[in-house]
């Protein structure tokens, strides 16, 4: 009865994670060999359609022989915490724009793991969206083709994000190409509906086998 009740449990708990919303999770890399000298990152999330949030989680910072320097800064945003040696989280529940930046010495690729939510309310005025900044330590320019001074930016529109909804700039002046983006391999919904399958047909094979001990008819 138990290990019946146990299957039951797993068969449950797979058909709730298949079903559910999951973050989506790239891998963004940035060929940095053309940079020499401190350089600061910048990451913003922006609350665009004021009623529902989202959260930005940046993780497994790689440079590539270069490092992190200094300490993190928030601008005065709330919800942001965490450094490019921990990771990163950001969230824009409290304010209109959630920011960090944090200085660091280039080598050959910066690179690192971007997993976030992608919630989107059609009453708010504009998608939430999340950009990437790469600029001089004074913040005073920040290096990118594109008039917005972004190297990477993506609306989380609610729609399924795959690498081509972000839009990915070069910055030719700094010999910056544009930034790689390629999705995190993750478990598919339909193969974990597969596994609580299996497990309901062993569950039913339990139920069969006869008891030790049984006589035979």
């Amino acid at each position: 009865m138990k290990l019946t009740f146990g299957l039951l449990g797993v068969f449950a708990m797979l058909l709730l994670a298949a079903g559910s919303t999951r973050a989506d999770s790239f891998d963004v890399s940035l060929n940095t060999s053309s940079l020499s000298g401190t350089q600061a990152l910048v990451f913003v999330l922006a609350d665009g359609d004021g009623s529902v949030d989202n959260t930005v989680t940046l993780s497994g910072f790689s440079f590539g022989g270069g490092s992190a320097t200094g300490s993190a800064d928030y601008l005065g945003s709330t919800g942001v915490s965490g450094d490019l040696t921990s990771g990163i989280t950001i969230n824009d529940s409290s304010l209109a724009f959630a920011v960090f930046t944090q200085d660091f010495n280039p080598g050959s690729v910066l690179s690192f793991v971007l997993t976030t939510t992608n919630n989107f309310s059609s009453s708010g005025f504009a998608p939430d969206g999340f950009e990437m900044q790469l600029c001089d330590p004074t913040l005073t320019t920040c290096y990118s083709d594109s008039a917005d001074g972004t190297l990477l930016n993506v609306p989380l529109t609610g729609s399924p994000l795959s690498p081509s909804s972000f839009t990915l700039n070069t910055a030719n002046a700094q010999g910056l190409p544009a930034p790689v983006v390629t999705p995190v391999s993750t478990p598919e919904p339909g193969s974990l509906v597969l596994l609580a399958a299996g497990l309901l047909g062993l569950l039913f094979v339990v139920q069969r086998r006869p008891r030790s001990g049984s006589a035979a008819v």
